[in-house]
């Protein structure tokens, strides 16, 4: 009876200590892996402007009478968004679509601000929207149980790769890129493609995020072979910011992973 006990004693302290120790194991990743993000306001020319949005960040491009986001930050209320907006004296209503790279919260929260626009994800990570951590990574399952998700929008336009797709004249292209969850979409415009977590820059370069936050770290990095024959200048990421001169440094990302 007595060592029934202590092992319970001891599974239920292995419980709390990997309750303890993995979120700290996680933001520690975080933490020494990350860039240094541009800042809370990063234009990035052509009508693009990003903000900080509550640790990530939404892609604000100009259209001809308003906008389209592309992901919308962890911070539900969107306050660094609508302060954009009002600085271009636009307003909520005034959000064609929201675009989102993927369905990790931090991308989504302030999605549902915006009751006028068309909100776009990649098919398969409609139900992560929804509430479903099925497909989290190892991290992202810790703390989805910890922390109550955001509320996700209404009504979802599910996507596969492959879609133009025209807001108020502006087209915007659907680029499928599986891995960091099974659903993940870059978004291609005006010669800028907005990767989210799939693709971050990293010093003078760019690279994938630690498999730590990726549902199939090395499915993303092979997905990553699709954007070579694709016209861009920029990259537009979901935490660091904005990368130029990206498509010569993708092709040395991906020579490196051949060497390997």
């Amino acid at each position: 009876m007595h060592m029934t006990i202590r092992r319970l004693f001891k599974t239920a302290l292995w419980i709390v200590a990997a309750l303890v120790l993995l979120p700290v194991l996680g933001f520690a990743a975080l933490f020494a892996t990350r860039e240094p993000p541009d800042g809370p306001r990063v234009p990035a020319g052509t009508g693009i402007t990003g903000v900080e949005a509550g640790g990530a960040y939404a892609w604000i491009v100009r259209t001809a009478t308003g906008v389209v986001l592309v992901d919308a930050g962890l911070d539900a209320e969107g306050k660094a968004i609508l302060a954009e907006l009002s600085a271009q004296r636009l307003g909520p209503r005034d959000v064609r679509a929201v675009l989102l790279t993927h369905g990790h919260p931090d991308h989504y929260a302030a999605a549902h601000r915006f009751a006028a626009a068309t909100v776009v994800v990649g098919a398969d990570d409609v139900a992560m929207v929804r509430g479903d951590t099925t497909h989290y990574a190892p991290f992202g399952r810790l703390m989805g149980s910890l922390l109550p998700l955001p509320p996700g929008p209404r009504a979802l336009t599910p996507v596969r790769g492959g879609e133009s797709l025209v807001f108020d004249g502006t087209t915007f292209t659907a680029i499928a890129l599986p891995g960091h969850t099974p659903g993940s979409t870059a978004w291609l415009a005006r010669r800028t493609l907005f990767t989210g977590d799939s693709l971050m820059r990293k010093g003078d370069g760019v690279t994938t995020v630690s498999w730590i936050f990726s549902e199939d770290a090395p499915r993303n990095r092979a997905a990553l072979r699709g954007l070579e024959g694709l016209d861009f200048d920029s990259v537009a990421d979901g935490h660091a910011g904005l990368v130029k001169d990206a498509k010569a440094k993708l092709r040395r990302y991906l020579a490196t992973l051949e060497t390997h």
